[in-house]
């Protein structure tokens, strides 16, 4: 970094000089050639230092933005102080663009000298029939798979009896509804072949009227219509002397 530059001259000492300030003052993204030319400028500090204490607020300044320099914090009272800090803070900047900079940058991946190496397969074991399984594990010099494949072989026995009943308990539950069905059809057809019932015709052989009064006097209760009960027809008769069929 050049000895800083005392007075209100620093300007002559600018890079910027013979530079077009619309680099400096444009809209939009910052002007690289400003920033470059800021890097290299000897009275950044100085330059800063005005733009903060006149309130600029466009353009760059001693290489900082607007939004950057409002983030500074408040300068000593004292002018060389107050560069001093510009100085470092302008330091700080430069090192966190730099490294904003080198992250953005895309990462060129160099491709492998050599081919990657292939899987080599593993090789996958045979898969035996459950039967056969179960004799290799009966057959095993180890205990503890004889034992698993006692086990299995007693689930699988009861597995197979389950699905066996299961099976026959449906095919007799449709036979049933088939055998119902038919049932019903055949039940149906009957009663359409049957002739039809006639109501019976059979006259009382006992004065109804007549039994009722008699009742009523003799204090049996009676329905005023209907058929009387025959017990009261009996003793209707047994009093009156009368048999069935006549008087």
């Amino acid at each position: 970094m050049t000895a800083i530059i005392s007075g209100a001259n620093w300007g002559e000492h600018a890079a910027c000089v013979r530079e077009d300030p619309k680099q400096w003052f444009g809209k939009g993204a910052p002007s690289t050639t400003a920033l470059d030319t800021c890097r290299r400028c000897p009275v950044r500090p100085e330059c800063l230092h005005d733009a903060l204490t006149h309130e600029a607020t466009a353009g760059i300044w001693g290489g900082l933005t607007t939004p950057e320099r409002t983030g500074l914090p408040p300068l000593p009272p004292v002018r060389a102080e107050a560069l001093d800090l510009l100085r470092a803070l302008i330091d700080q900047h430069d090192t966190e663009r730099e490294r904003t900079t080198i992250m953005a940058q895309p990462i060129a991946v160099t491709p492998p000298a050599e081919p990657p190496l292939k899987a080599v397969p593993v090789a996958q074991s045979p898969v035996l029939p459950v039967d056969k399984l179960l004799d290799w594990g009966e057959r095993h010099v180890d205990p503890d798979v004889q034992a698993q494949a006692s086990r299995a072989r007693i689930a699988l026995t009861g597995l197979r009896n389950r699905y066996a009943s299961d099976l026959e308990l449906n095919e007799i539950s449709d036979e049933e509804e088939k055998l119902a069905a038919r049932l019903a059809e055949l039940r149906s057809r009957k009663a359409a072949l049957l002739p039809a019932k006639t109501k019976s015709s059979r006259k009382s052989d006992y004065p109804a009227a007549e039994v009722r009064a008699w009742a009523a006097a003799n204090g049996h209760e009676v329905s005023p219509t209907g058929r009387v009960p025959r017990k009261v027809v009996d003793a209707w008769r047994a009093a009156t002397q009368q048999t069935a069929g006549g008087s």
